[in-house]
């Protein structure tokens, strides 16, 4: 297949890549919030410089597309992309292909879930760009900045049993009033990075496990299971998600995390599968060392 020289990302996680890869050039379309995950990405990993600056704003002057599969179709079909990339989403036929006026092959969609998942979906893009090489460096970098973290560990007396919470929203009942009336029924448990990482950071993640997308998760499983430790995610600005917090939610109080103020909120989401997944491990890994703390002085290991 000849080398893309018009790529559309369809996907931040992607474009950050994209960008670690030094490919801006072949770049000419992305989503609304690519820049935004480019910044972050930049800030975790303290880059700067003219350079950056420059190539930023190459970015931040790109054609706005939007994310698959809410793509506008006629705008990216103008850019006269010979690729594209997204994330997420599931095998890709043909005839969405087609959409684009693409061969199947040139629509390439990653469903990155787990650390595996994540380095291979780097080389394979720097294939694709041709800056393998480049891309085999970013793996390393990824790994050598992990093993740091990992090396800061405390040294803990047993593993919490951890829920994370992405999202408690829309599948509480078909009927809104129920819906909302109930809030805390069910609950979506995070997946994609999510497990590796609470395993790495020393805990054991509940009802999901490497290479799931989310489950969702009924409460009188949850209270079955009784995790020490709750992650409780905002779910990017849900509006439901934290106006039910987990102490007034009706049961919930019945939870040993809840009794022992063992409820974390996480800044950042441990199930993102991007290149910023090194500040969310360095954040879990502080929550995990901060619950085994106080259980140790609450007498409970």
């Amino acid at each position: 297949m000849k080398a893309p020289q018009r790529i559309v990302s369809l996907a931040p996680n992607i474009s950050m890549i994209l960008f670690a890869l030094g490919a801006d050039h072949l770049i000419v379309g992305r989503t609304q919030i690519c820049v935004a995950s480019i910044q972050n990405y930049l800030s975790v990993w303290k880059i700067a410089g003219d350079d950056i600056a420059s190539r930023l704003r190459h970015w931040e002057a790109l054609p706005e597309v939007g994310a698959w599969p809410r793509t506008d179709l006629e705008r990216a079909r103008a850019l006269r992309p010979d690729m594209i990339l997204t994330s997420g989403i599931g095998a890709l036929s043909a005839r969405e292909a087609e959409t684009f006026n693409l061969d199947p092959n040139a629509l390439v969609d990653f469903d990155t879930r787990t650390l595996r998942d994540l380095d291979q979906q780097i080389v394979t893009i720097g294939d694709i760009v041709g800056k393998r090489e480049t891309a085999r460096a970013i793996v390393a970098q990824l790994a050598a900045r992990r093993e740091a973290i990992l090396a800061q560990r405390s040294a803990i007396a047993r593993r919490p049993k951890v829920l994370f919470e992405y999202c408690v929203c829309i599948k509480y009942d078909p009927d809104p009033v129920r819906r909302f009336a109930n809030p805390g029924r069910f609950v979506m448990a995070g997946g994609h990075l999510a497990p590796d990482l609470i395993r790495l950071s020393g805990g054991e993640p509940l009802f999901t496990k490497p290479g799931d997308a989310v489950a969702w998760v009924d409460f009188k499983d949850i209270r079955d299971a009784q995790p020490d430790m709750v992650l409780a995610f905002d779910c990017d600005g849900c509006p439901n998600a934290m106006t039910h917090p987990i102490a007034a939610r009706r049961g919930w109080s019945d939870l040993k995390a809840v009794s022992d103020h063992a409820v974390y909120r996480p800044r950042k989401n441990i199930a993102n599968p991007n290149l910023c997944y090194p500040d969310a491990l360095a954040e879990l890994v502080k929550l995990v060392a901060g619950w085994s703390e106080a259980q140790s002085h609450r007498g409970a290991i």
